[in-house]
């Protein structure tokens, strides 16, 4: 009798447990709330809402999507043995983004609020899209998986510090763009840990690194004129095609990034022919002013530089206390962000119009 029932106890498992691939390699799972929440329609999604949102269309075409972040956050918080509820919190943080990611804050005028758009409505979406049902299955509800940094302190944080969410963004990210390979990436996934309620690492050098993306990023894509203008075009947009019928609500809340680009692109409407010829051609539409010229606006957006915590011997301290260079980039970033772009805009740009 002891076989069979010892069977009939594990048996489910090993059934169903599988392992999913992130960028930091397998990871086992046998939670089927987690294993149904992977596979519905809902996070699937994710693969084709990429990452830096519009900045695909101008600058930074690399294929890094939602679903791999979220995959990513997923994995840090698992690998630090945080509990099931923080590990949800943590897979669908993101799953509430509009189409191209953070231009939902300028459809819906949020841009510059304390809480963006997408995290505004996240219980709302999670009721919508079916994911509430999954969760009620296996008797979680919604306010206990919502991703807010009181309830999960290593899924999210306030800056400067790192958090789950602003650590893999970061790595995946500097990745892509060349600042670490992937067996430093792993090294830095590995050196990583969650004590006291702050993610410390014991590899300055690498931190350093990761480090220096957060400012690359922060001057020249998150909160870059290109993308404060490509936004505000691709807003408009979709507005427009929400009030001639081209789109609904439902597209700009669950579609598809390169579906609804595209369906932009085929509109006769002159006005959203206007919209995305800018986005594509932003050079022929203004400049960042140069010392002695005077500008027609000043853009400012929100520093979003990270400065790690680094254990040494028996020491923790901020990657600025540990090394000069890494805070003056710091401080100088954080000066440039805090003064802003003067902007000259380039009149009398004929766009044109296809039939």
């Amino acid at each position: 009798m002891f076989y069979p029932l010892m069977l009939a106890i594990f048996l489910p498992l090993f059934i169903f447990a599988r392992q999913i691939e992130t960028f930091y390699g397998p990871v086992e799972v046998e939670e089927q709330v987690l294993l149904e929440l992977i596979d519905c329609p809902a996070f699937i999604r994710l693969k084709d809402v990429r990452q830096y949102g519009v900045s695909y269309y101008t600058s930074y075409n690399e294929e890094f999507n939602r679903y791999d972040h979220s995959i990513g956050v997923f994995a840090l918080l698992r690998k630090q043995n945080l509990s099931l509820e923080e590990q949800i919190a943590g897979l669908l943080h993101d799953v509430s983004h509009t189409v191209f990611s953070h231009v939902g804050d300028w459809i819906f005028k949020q841009q510059h609020e304390d809480q963006d758009y997408q995290g505004s409505i996240h219980d709302k979406f999670l009721e919508k899209s079916g994911i509430a049902s999954i969760l009620s299955k296996h008797g979680i509800s919604v306010h206990e998986v919502m991703p807010k940094h009181h309830l999960f302190p290593a899924l999210e944080c306030p800056l400067p510090d790192l958090c789950a969410d602003r650590i893999d963004y970061n790595i995946q990210g500097a990745f892509h763009q060349g600042f670490i390979t992937q067996e430093e990436a792993i090294e830095i996934f590995h050196s990583l840990q969650f004590l006291e309620n702050h993610w410390i690492s014991t590899r300055a050098d690498l931190m350093k690194k990761l480090m220096d993306f957060s400012l690359y990023m922060t001057k020249n894509c998150w909160g870059d004129p290109v993308c404060h203008f490509a936004s505000t075009w691709l807003a408009n947009a979709l507005l427009k095609a929400l009030e001639i019928g081209a789109v609904s609500l439902d597209d700009i809340h669950f579609g598809k990034d390169q579906e609804i680009y595209d369906l932009l692109l085929r509109q006769k409407d002159p006005f959203i022919q206007e919209q995305m010829y800018k986005i594509s051609h932003y050079q022929e539409f203004f400049h960042i002013c140069g010392p002695l010229e005077i500008g027609d606006l000043k853009i400012k957006n929100k520093f979003r530089g990270i400065n790690p915590m680094i254990k040494l011997e028996n020491q923790i301290a901020r990657l600025t206390e540990l090394d000069q260079e890494a805070r003056k980039n710091y401080e100088e970033t954080k000066e440039l962000i805090a003064s802003g772009w003067q902007i000259k805009l380039i009149e009398n740009q004929p766009t044109p119009i296809f039939s």
